[in-house]
């Protein structure tokens, strides 16, 4: 370097296939001292930086573990990792260790695998081809020495990836000088057939897979794609970019430095159309170009990616890249939502979902009819997005806060100068804003996306009649409006209560996942608040509180609509993380309030009940249990006993199982916690065993007395430990008189449980005309068919039923993945089976005694629980006689029902509101 004054150089070194490492010597003394260098940095820091290179990226060996160890590092500890040097022989240096921790990357196998990483040295031979194969073999096998071994166990849903890296063309040594597995991707494959039979597959050779070329890197590539490698059910998960159901090996590609003859940026279209071949990689049997193209076609048959890298940072984020495709999953926790409660030309269903690892989201709006949701969405947001967006936010406490985000967002904040995207505020504000310009795919280093949207984990769509708008929230940052009609977005809103350090980190290529806006969403009526359309949005797991907006005309969305936000420092300090609905209602004296559970996390641990204005936010009432210790309390639901259209009693359970009767009748000033203060009820397992509500209750009035009965279920599904959990958790319907304990409950059974028509069932209790006399409600556990299933959506009660769903959470090394659960349905005011079958169980357009099973005497019940494979369910919705019901699995479920009292029961009921 002849004049270091003018500042820090990059040396790039394109070297052929054998290329080992470079020389640099740096005469420091003859260096004159400056302050600063052109880049901004000092000279010392660019020294510090040629040093760094030096030790640890001047050679491709270099790089590549550089970029692997980065990548890596934020891998998490619920995958298997093995190891294995390409110029091995024989069998693969470090297999899966299944006998520690069941092979997960973590403890002693994690730091085995980085000991192996670092300690490679340099080969040079490339056999690439026998290199696959042999991790194919290995996956392949059931052997000891395979990844199933001793102590391991064999499961047919799992997903097996190689993540093949190469600094060099593949070539041949002693292993593989007489390689041969022939034309596979040249030739059909055989029919293949999925676990339930409703999928079939059959390879056909054509473009851009086949090729006239035997022998080649592809061809191993596909062979362990195309071929089912293992006897065991065919049930491995799908995605759009590979269809594969059987077991079978995705393959991904990196290239560090050296490029193809082929962009796969631009020819993969040539090479589907027949402008453009793959070449012939194999003969003359040379090091050429070819073979860097045989390695992207070997990923194209393998269903993965393929990558050049030519640093170690490009090389890291092609990992993180293919390490995120490894684990993304399709999921829904979010209701499905409709646009009508009978079948008309243009009902509509819309469900929300997310894909896990790249952390995108999606909505979509199918048509639903009595035949059932169609299969193809009629709109996707992600597709919906305009070029020009209308983003609002709120940063600060001051009103002059309020505005475009790109305004005032915080670009102090949204800066990033470390890692490896390094971006200044204003390019991250406009990354967040929608710009792809700056993405990796796009020349630069920020985060590629799929889409725009972010995640949807746990906020529902919610949709407006009024306005045909649907509005929910996403963890990029943003409560989206939607036009129902078309999806096309409105506006967004970003709280100022997010934690906005946390939100520049989306556009880093090694994001992990947080929540930013994945709380419930409501919105009042015109009804309800005369010409306005009010809409109170939590920010849930994202954060503490909620905000208000005036989406009367979402279409014209400005500033000025910007209500309140009670959201992060500025929510009230009882209030936590709001996950339950809130609840709009008439207070007595004619205010229209928003009522709000203060929900988990806290600063006081307490469970206390907000009654706000709904028109600034301002808190016109708490109501401090004064149970503290990590509680929280749960949505709220309202009942109007008097029929004047204000609202007299709200009721709503906590984490510690108690069920609270909040008196709101009178005046401000007099409302109070009902039964001297105490709860109505406690939730306890038949040992004692508090028995947590996280979800809301559902209201009724049972027309024989007059008594208002209060119906939930108990369970927890919001931490770690959480997923294990195996207590009993229940079902409860309570009469609201008084203090009420278990003992003053009627025990219900799960007396059935089976397999009809395909799907999981249950059946409950024989139907009984009225409560036992005495009884004061029912309970019914939840024990069959496993300990552990829970209650952690919202009841909901139509006609002389109740509905609820149930969750049975995922357990280790099974391929319920997405877990499991049911749609019960048992009678109100009894717990009991109800009179008449309430799921058309068989499809067939009646209810009768087909939709029935026998109990151990050869008595007749009617389905009362139903699975409908859609993982842990949330709660459905009703759409005339069709049940449509979203689940963890991301996709959709129905099942006729027969509207059991139908609309003449619920005129019995018009005085508990929201029912």
């Amino acid at each position: 370097m002849s004049n270091p004054q003018q500042g820090a150089w990059e040396i790039r070194v394109n070297g052929g296939a054998k290329y080992s490492g470079v020389k640099l010597a740096v005469e420091i003394a003859t260096v004159p001292e400056v302050e600063q260098t052109p880049t901004g940095r000092s000279q010392a820091d660019e020294l510090k930086n040629i040093a760094t290179w030096y030790s640890y990226h001047r050679s491709r060996l270099k790089t590549g573990k550089a970029g692997a160890s980065e990548a890596f590092s934020q891998l998490g500890s619920n995958m298997r990792v093995g190891y294995d040097s390409i110029s091995k022989k024989s069998s693969v240096s470090y297999p899966i260790p299944v006998g520690t921790a069941g092979g997960l990357f973590q403890g002693a196998n994690r730091t085995k695998w980085f000991q192996l990483l670092h300690d490679q040295n340099a080969s040079g031979w490339t056999p690439l081809r026998s290199a696959l194969r042999r991790t194919g073999e290995y996956i392949k096998s059931d052997a000891a020495w395979g990844p199933v071994g001793a102590g391991g166990q064999a499961i047919s849903c799992r997903q097996n990836f190689a993540i093949l890296t190469t600094d060099g063309y593949w070539n041949t040594n002693d292993d593989d000088s007489n390689f041969s597995i022939g034309n596979v991707d040249g030739v059909d494959g055989q029919e293949l057939v999925s676990a339930d039979g409703k999928a079939k597959f059959t390879y056909k050779a054509i473009a851009p897979y086949t090729d006239s070329v035997g022998n080649t890197l592809a061809d191993v590539a596909m062979y362990y794609w195309k071929n089912d490698l293992s006897s065991l059910a065919n049930n491995v998960p799908t995605s759009a970019a590979n269809p594969a159901f059987w077991q079978h090996m995705v393959t991904f590609g990196v290239s560090i430095g050296l490029k193809g003859n082929l962009d796969p940026a631009v020819d993969l279209p040539s090479i589907v159309n027949g402008t453009k071949n793959w070449g012939d990689p194999v003969s003359p049997n040379s090091e050429t170009p070819r073979r860097i193209d045989d390695l992207w076609h070997a990923a194209v048959n393998g269903r993965g990616k393929f990558v050049v890298a030519s640093n170690s940072d490009e090389f890291a984020r092609s990992l993180v890249d293919a390490l995120a495709t490894v684990a993304a999953r399709l999921g829904s926790a979010s209701n499905v939502t409709a646009n009508s409660t009978s079948f008309q030309s243009d009902t509509r269903v819309y469900q929300a979902s997310y894909v896990s690892g790249k952390w995108t989201g999606e909505v979509a709006a199918y048509d639903v009819s009595s035949a059932g949701v169609s299969a193809t969405p009629q709109w996707l947001a992600s597709n919906k997005i305009p070029g020009i967006r209308k983003i609002f936010s709120w940063y600060g406490s001051e009103v002059a806060g309020k505005g475009t985000f790109a305004a005032v967002a915080p670009t102090a904040i949204l800066a990033r100068e470390n890692g490896l995207a390094v971006v200044t505020g204003p390019d991250n504000r406009d990354y967040l804003a929608g710009s792809s310009a700056l993405e990796t795919r796009n020349g630069g280093k920020l985060r590629d996306r799929d889409t725009l949207l972010g995640d949807i984990a746990n906020s529902s769509p919610m949709y407006v009649r009024d306005t045909e708008t649907l509005f929910v929230g996403a963890n990029d940052g943003m409560l989206h409006a939607f036009d129902a009609l078309t999806g096309a977005e409105r506006f967004a809103y970003v709280p100022r209560g997010i934690n906005w350090t946390q939100l520049a980190n989306l556009s880093d290529p090694q994001y992990g996942h947080h929540y930013f806006v994945d709380g419930p969403v409501v919105v009042s009526t015109r009804v309800q608040t005369p010409n306005k359309n009010y809409l109170v949005g939590a920010l849930g797991r994202g954060g503490k509180g909620v905000f208000g907006l005036d989406v009367t005309a979402p279409g014209s969305f400005a500033k000025q609509q910007i209500l309140w936000d009670n959201t992060g420092d500025y929510a009230p300090t009882n209030m936590g993380q709001v996950l339950g609905d809130p609840l709009v209602v008439t207070l007595n004296g004619g205010k229209k309030g928003v009522i709000v559970s203060n929900g988990i996390n806290s600063s006081t641990g307490t469970a206390s009940l907000f009654i706000l204005d709904i028109a600034d936010g301002t808190v016109i009432k708490e109501l401090n249990t004064g149970v503290t210790g990590d509680n929280g309390l749960s949505a709220p639901r309202g009942a109007d006993i008097d029929g004047n259209g204000t609202v007299d009693f709200v009721y709503a359970g906590d984490l510690k199982g108690n069920l609270w009767k909040f008196d709101l009748n009178g005046a401000e000033s007099e409302w109070k916690i009902a039964n001297g203060g105490a709860a109505m009820f406690a939730a306890k397992d038949s040992g004692g065993k508090a028995q947590p509500i996280t979800a809301g209750v559902a209201l009724a009035r049972n027309p024989a007395d007059g008594k208002i009965w209060v119906l939930f279920g108990t369970g927890s599904f919001m931490t770690t430990a959480d997923m294990t959990n195996t207590d009993i958790q229940s079902m409860y319907g309570v009469i609201d008189e008084g203090i009420v304990s278990r003992g003053d409950l009627a025990k219900r059974n799960i007396t059935v449980e089976t397999t009809k028509d395909g799907r999981n069932v249950r059946a409950f209790d024989p139907n009984r005309p009225a409560l036992e006399g005495g009884k004061k409600g029912w309970v019914i556990d939840l024990d069959k068919p496993t300990a552990g299933e829970r209650i952690v959506s919202n009841p909901r009660v139509t006609g002389t039923v109740l509905l609820t769903a149930s969750l049975i959470p995922p357990t280790t090394n099974t391929c319920d993945a997405g877990g499991t659960g049911y749609i019960n349905a048992v009678d109100v005011f009894t717990g009991t089976s109800v009179k008449d079958p309430y799921f058309d169980s068989n499809g067939d357009g009646q209810y009768n005694d087909d939709d029935t099973v026998k109990d151990e005497n050869g008595n007749d019940l009617p389905v009362g629980s139903i699975d409908l494979g859609v993982g842990m369910p949330t709660m459905p919705t009703i759409i005339d006689k069709l049940l449509v019901v979203g689940g963890s699995k991301g996709n959709v479920g129905t099942v006729p029902v027969n509207p059991q009292g139908g609309a003449a029961r619920r005129l019995s009921w018009r005085e508990v509101m929201g029912d």
